[in-house]
């Protein structure tokens, strides 16, 4: 499946090196996500085989740090205009879930950051924004479904896409956006299949993912439209959020 027509092809700049923590020790491997139609969309491309010279920072959009030796999903971060003041959304930390069961399922969701940092400071701990944490770690904090804004799911053995939500509240505030690039270089660094998504779709997410410019979602031509992932109590928020609009 290819990019929808006027989509930025999106690939992937991957390096290792040392860790910044040495008491940690060990090695991490950090990806870029590079916006540019220099590269096949989806590619991986090591550092060491970019042209002498080839600096990397035209075209980025975001940055994620993977430990080597466990895969563990480390820190994601907006770069270049995703991160622009206009363009930014809310500070975010991420929670990262792998459910092993039998077609292995991977889930990102997000948190608020300043929600998470005063849980942890309670506990004598610092959490910065882009932060990923591990299951473990949110149940230290108390973190619950309830608190998260947004998620996403998706088949670590295919890259299929199961589903995409963002609460009412936090939408059209790039959630979604920052959401997909994190699961997309998730796989990219690990090596899984890249994310994809099949025909069956709300008319929300529709509507998103025919604004999205980048190459980051490749999807197969919608056949139906599923029921709206919205609850039902949400009073108070605009209705730009809860309908498909221009």
């Amino acid at each position: 499946m290819a990019p929808r027509p006027g989509r930025v092809p999106v690939w992937w700049l991957r390096s290792e090196r040392a860790a910044a923590d040495p008491v940690a020790g060990g090695r991490t491997v950090v990806v870029h996500a590079v916006a540019t139609d220099e590269r096949p969309d989806r590619a991986v491309v090591d550092v060491g085989d970019l042209p002498p010279g080839r600096a990397a920072s035209a075209g980025r959009l975001a940055r994620l740090e993977m430990r080597a030796d466990t895969l563990q999903l480390l820190r994601v971060e907006a770069l270049g205009e995703a991160a622009l003041p206009e363009r930014r959304g809310p500070g975010l930390v991420l929670v990262e879930r792998v459910l092993r069961d039998a077609p292995v399922r991977a889930e990102l969701m997000a948190f608020l950051h300043d929600d998470v940092a005063r849980r942890a400071e309670a506990l004598g701990v610092v959490v910065r924004e882009g932060t990923v944490l591990t299951a473990a770690d949110a149940a230290r904090l108390g973190l619950v479904s309830t608190d998260q804004v947004g998620a996403v799911g998706w088949r670590a053995g295919t890259g299929q896409v199961l589903e995409i939500y963002v609460d009412p509240a936090h939408r059209r505030r790039r959630v979604a956006t920052l959401l997909l690039i994190a699961a997309e270089g998730a796989a990219a660094a690990r090596g899984w299949p890249r994310l994809w998504g099949g025909g069956v779709r709300t008319a929300l997410g529709e509507a998103m993912l025919a604004r999205l410019r980048w190459g980051v979602g490749r999807l197969q031509p919608l056949t139906a439209v599923a029921p709206p992932m919205t609850p039902a109590d949400a009073a108070g928020v605009p209705r730009r959020t809860l309908v498909p609009s221009d």
